[in-house]
């Protein structure tokens, strides 16, 4: 026990009556109780409730809703019959337009507290075309319990995985899929894998499709082994069952033997069909197979390409997408005439792109399968780019990749990010004395939740 602990002013499990203030990054409830901070899940902006005290700290402690005595003219019922059982979710009890004002605040905070920066004006905020229905992708564990097999997500903060027939942020045909696959799994008595024991066959299923071509393509992640002839032929008839609720394009199986909670292994072989499909987005065809990044909103990815073609308009020279994917926004600039050098790390996702740019003629748009870092390292800084688009995964850009940056001072940079913290510190070093920012975007890219996805346009100083 700690030494501040007697400062505490709560005990584990006692129940107390709190105002919920406001909701912290995580969009959680914010509360003070005699000067103590409490989250409190599922609370909303202005919500009287009863909570029982579940965690203490010496700086914090965490709360689980008991009753909601006055809820918030805010609160709204979630659409999804599972939403407090899942973890996949975090705002559906929030209405939208708070949803908005809570995804700004918290860019506005990163960057103002995290990143040192004084911003004159709040950032612009895109909502959501489709705020239910819009992912393309869901990647499902998959356990046995009592002998049924379980398909679905696990609980917030634990690995207790909660059994879904419907996720209302997925593409239907999603759902549907997973729920045939279900019927075949249960019928042929498939192994399924036990993180516990680290024995068994089967870990997670993979279903990735565009709305737009209506293919979809489905991925089983396993322990080294084959699956049952007998199994493919009947996963291979899906589309008959379907009956053109969907087409499946391919079924691959990923192999991944590592005894941790890493989902893809290094290799995938293709059970049936073709190992990618196809997405349409404007004028162009995107090839994807099941390991490559794309964005998982396809209706707000289009709105992000044309933001970023809007704000490096004007500028004729060669443009470097880094962290480029399947191309998704190298592929969109060059179609329109610029010349772009796509940088990707996973070899999947150039080869997808390639066959993209291939596939739609365009030749002004070349990939390179390699780190970022090491891409400026062997670049040397040679190349003149007369704009960088910058999308890193949650973690941000390396120190190095925006040394170089500072070196090579392209005209503009465009930083796309969906984690506020990293980029609030990767803005800090990019804006002492060399960039200043023109825009700030908050685009939401997933709905329904507490993440959010931030474009910057950086002007060299």
């Amino acid at each position: 026990m700690t030494k501040d602990n007697k400062t505490i002013p709560v005990k584990l499990g006692e129940n107390i009556n709190l105002i919920v203030e406001g909701l912290a990054s995580s969009g959680d409830g914010l509360c003070r109780y005699n000067g103590y901070s409490l989250f409190l899940p599922n609370g909303v902006t202005g919500d009287r409730v009863r909570a029982q005290v579940s965690k203490i700290t010496p700086k914090f402690g965490v709360c689980k809703i008991v009753e909601v005595i006055s809820p918030s003219p805010y609160r709204i019922e979630p659409l999804c019959s599972y939403f407090y059982q899942c973890g996949g979710c975090q705002l559906q009890y929030l209405a939208y337009e708070k949803q908005a004002e809570f995804k700004v605040q918290v860019v506005k905070d990163s960057i103002e507290r995290i990143g040192k920066l004084k911003l004159t004006r709040d950032p612009s905020f895109i909502p959501a075309s489709h705020t239910f229905h819009y992912r393309n992708k869901g990647i499902f564990p998959v356990v046995k319990k009592n002998g049924r097999v379980m398909i679905g997500f696990y609980a917030r903060g634990s690995h207790n995985l909660v059994d879904i027939q419907i996720c209302p942020v997925m593409f239907d045909p999603i759902n549907q899929i997973k729920e045939d696959i279900r019927q075949v799994i249960e019928k042929h008595h498939l192994s399924i894998y036990d993180e516990w024991t680290h024995t068994g066959f089967l870990r997670n299923i993979i279903i990735r499709g565009s709305m737009t071509d209506n293919e979809f393509l489905i991925g089983f992640v396993t322990t080294p082994g084959h699956f049952q002839k007998k199994m493919v032929k009947e996963l291979a008839d899906i589309n008959n069952r379907a009956k053109g609720r969907y087409k499946v394009t391919g079924i691959a199986q990923n192999i991944n033997s590592q005894k941790n909670n890493v989902i893809l292994g290094k290799e995938s072989k293709i059970l049936w069909g073709k190992g990618y499909y196809h997405h349409t987005m404007g004028v162009i065809s995107y090839r994807l197979s099941l390991t490559s990044f794309s964005q998982i909103n396809p209706f707000q990815a289009e709105r992000l390409n044309c933001m970023v073609d809007k704000m490096i308009s004007g500028k004729k020279g060669l443009i470097l997408d880094a962290y480029c994917g399947i191309g998704n926004m190298a592929l969109w600039l060059a179609s329109r005439g610029r010349s772009v050098i796509g940088i990707e790390e996973n070899a999947e996702a150039v080869k997808n792109a390639n066959i993209s740019a291939q596939e739609n003629g365009i030749n002004n748009c070349s990939f390179i399968a390699i780190t970022v870092e090491d891409y400026f390292l062997d670049n040397k800084n040679e190349t003149n780019f007369q704009a960088v688009i910058l999308n890193p995964p949650r973690k941000g850009c390396a120190k190095e990749v925006i040394e170089a940056l500072l070196k090579m001072r392209p005209e503009k940079i465009i930083y796309v990010s969906c984690h506020p913290a990293t980029l609030a510190r990767d803005l800090n070093m990019l804006c002492v004395d060399r960039y200043a920012i023109e825009d700030l975007i908050v685009i939401d890219m997933f709905p329904q939740t507490a993440h959010m996805e931030t474009v910057v346009s950086l002007k060299f100083a």
